[in-house]
């Protein structure tokens, strides 16, 4: 038994599932904490410790994010960061990075990410040119909010042609001159190896600052899933564990199995080391030599996989490949999750059927129905409306579904993706597929518990001894307000009390 001095004793009325999957209320308890786990829980009565919560506060179980990059999310916010408020035009753009420039000492490189060309009025990316007027010279980067291409001004381009080589028209499309644009597509992970890197305190400041917002939705775990995590990134992520600026539990997917061994060194036991993420860009990718052998080097490490597959026939051809690579050998050891498809974004009922069959999970960005709603229905048939992000139909076929942010792509905060799964509406209030609609607990489990199997751990109650304790007190009652209200007053993550808002114990 823990020793009783040193728990922690948390009060509220617990989140429990109701009848049709809505929010229920269960009465008020007393639980005690120890040891990082649950000890005991117990209904309510006289105690004579001060306990944090109170009887009528509510307590929930702790969110997870199974997909997102948060590097990248902390160098946006370090940067100029358009996707929380994106511009409406071109001109709208450039006048941004005009302010921002204009307040970057002496010859700072502009860092800017999260525009999309999809939602500008004029519907293109802005011109190497214009970046060149808009910050008066300065090398500038602008990141695609798919992070998956960049803009570039001339200094920038001229950057990377001297590390890189000629870039070719494939890569860097060229104007009715045939000059480089300045839009580079594809060559992200090329480009920050040799642009400057981001300072150092700006970039541990600004993981500090997502931390305490991740802690103020009661976020208790984060899967870092960027495809290019070596042993470097974990060792960051490592030292902001340590320093206490990131709070959270973190698990990181690393490039390929040779990094896995490095990363758990660099790690220092203060980050898991999760499995391996792998990015193909389309079939064909998947059906070459490279993309078999790299499978093939996680399954003899014992290490699971996660893929990135948005377009179906993509995802159709990793299945191929997972089925005829050799079983998965024992190296990583008890309480593996399953192999995970990435995305998954566009999903046709066969194929929900096949994930289910291989037993291949899915996470998955129910945020992109709100955040991206607007370019599916310009881009994809309204009869396919139902094919994004089918998360019921994945569910009933018996796939095994987790949720993530995706961040920065789409916003962090784990209320987007909540509205995505249970309204399915775009932030223009287009419908997108209402049959797929889920209800809030089944949205929450998403975050919770399916988030927990797909990490190969137990799952049954939330609130009962044994289990690891973390838990959030919420600000208001989510079965009266909805889930949109979710806001945590304290976070416990991992026996931790942490303050919502402030982020601090």
């Amino acid at each position: 038994m823990a020793d009783r001095a040193a728990s922690l004793y948390v009060t509220g009325r617990p989140l429990r599932r109701g009848s049709c999957g809505r929010l229920a209320l269960g009465a008020a308890v007393r639980v005690e904490i120890a040891g990082g786990g649950i000890a005991s829980v117990q209904p309510l009565g006289s105690v004579d410790d001060e306990p944090l919560g109170s009887p009528e506060q509510i307590l929930a179980p702790g969110l997870s994010d199974a997909h997102v990059h948060l590097v990248a999310a902390a160098a946006a916010r370090a940067g100029l960061d358009l996707s929380t408020d994106p511009p409406a035009s071109a001109g709208a753009l450039l006048a941004r990075l005009r302010e921002h420039a204009a307040s970057l000492p002496g010859e700072t490189w502009l860092r800017a990410s999260g525009y999309d060309e999809t939602f500008l009025a004029e519907r293109r990316h802005p011109t190497r040119e214009e970046l060149d007027r808009a910050a008066t010279g300065r090398a500038v980067r602008l990141r695609h909010a798919t992070r998956h291409a960049s803009v570039l001004s001339t200094a920038a381009l001229a950057r990377a042609e001297s590390a890189l080589g000629p870039l070719s028209a494939d890569v860097a499309p060229r104007d009715e001159s045939g000059r480089p644009s300045g839009l580079v597509i594809g060559m992200e992970d090329e480009l920050t190896a040799v642009f400057p890197a981001l300072e150092r305190g700006a970039l541990e400041s600004a993981l500090a600052a997502v931390a305490r917002e991740l802690l103020a939705r009661g976020v208790v775990c984060l899967d870092e899933i960027t495809a290019s995590n070596d042993a470097a990134r974990v060792a960051l992520l490592a030292d902001q564990v340590e320093a206490g600026r990131l709070p959270q539990r973190v698990r990181a997917w690393v490039r390929d199995a040779e990094e896995a061994e490095p990363a758990r060194r660099a790690a220092r036991g203060l980050v898991e080391i999760a499995g391996v993420k792998l990015l193909p860009r389309s079939t064909e990718d998947v059906r070459a030599k490279e993309f078999r052998d790299r499978v093939c080097a996680a399954r003899r490490r014992g290490l699971p996989l996660a893929v990135h597959a948005v377009e179906p026939d993509v995802t159709d051809a990793v299945l191929d490949v997972l089925a005829s690579a050799p079983p998965r050998g024992p190296g990583a050891g008890a309480g593996v999750g399953p192999d995970r498809i990435e995305h998954a974004s566009l999903c046709p009922p066969h194929l929900a059927r096949r994930l289910a069959a291989a037993r291949v999970a899915v996470v998955t960005q129910p945020a992109f129905l709100v955040s991206r709603g607007a370019k599916y229905e310009r881009e994809i048939e309204e009869p396919l409306w139902p094919w994004l992000y089918p998360i019921r139909s994945l569910r009933e076929a018996g796939v095994l579904v987790a949720a993530g942010s995706d961040a920065p792509v789409a916003p962090i905060d784990p209320r987007v993706g909540f509205a995505g799964a249970t309204t399915r509406r775009s932030a223009t209030g287009t419908l997108l597929g209402g049959e797929e609609r889920l209800a809030p607990w089944e949205a929450l489990d998403l975050f919770t518990s399916g988030a927990a199997r797909v990490r190969g751990e137990e799952t049954g109650d939330w609130l009962v001894p044994g289990r690891r304790a973390d838990l959030a007190l919420l600000a208001s009652d989510p079965c009266e307000e909805g889930l949109a209200s979710w806001s945590a007053v304290h976070t416990v993550i991992g026996g931790r009390p942490f303050a919502g808002e402030s982020g601090l114990e």
